[in-house]
């Protein structure tokens, strides 16, 4: 039985178009914030800086789900090369590829577990590579506009944690 949902769970994802992949993003966004919400701010606190708040937290989460739910939304709507590499530049990569890096990084240099590095591992890296070859496969992105975004999306998280979590600037 076991196998037999397996196999029809693959065969679904296998049938998905990016369009359909997009939403995939919400949902993970939403169980990577479960894991992280009761125990990030004071990982932060302790390890990257004291003035990080809950309220920072809750304002930066609160707007991440909105703002997957929209990007997913002109992504559906608007399925063109443009408008896949402005998501996977400022909205997809950033959040879950470099955020992934992020929490692995920071457990091996802290020597602790930070709160959302097991749905970055289990549930981001797989979305992240469902997702970007499926943009790839359907003419959406290129090669020249995937490194693009992994140099855009690396500069663009680094600020978004080194403003937010890190409060460096």
């Amino acid at each position: 039985m076991q196998g037999a949902f397996l196999a029809h769970a693959l065969a679904t994802v296998e049938a998905l178009t990016f369009r359909q992949a997009v939403w995939l993003f919400c949902p993970a966004f939403m169980l990577h914030v479960i894991e992280e919400w009761p125990r990030l701010t004071g990982w932060a606190k302790r390890h990257a800086s004291n003035q990080f708040t809950q309220r920072d937290y809750n304002s930066i989460h609160v707007a991440g789900i909105i703002g997957s739910i929209l990007a997913a939304l002109i992504v559906f709507w608007f399925p063109n090369r443009t408008v896949s590499f402005l998501f996977f530049a400022f909205v997809f990569t950033p959040s879950v590829f470099f955020n992934t890096l992020f929490h692995v990084g920071a457990s091996i240099l802290t020597r602790t577990y930070c709160p959302g590095v097991i749905t970055a591992v289990t549930i981001y890296l797989p979305l992240f590579a469902l997702v970007s070859e499926l943009a790839y496969k359907e003419g959406l992105l290129s090669v020249g506009s995937v490194i693009a975004t992994l140099l855009v999306g690396g500069v663009f998280h680094t600020w978004e944690v080194g403003h937010n979590v890190f409060k460096a600037w």
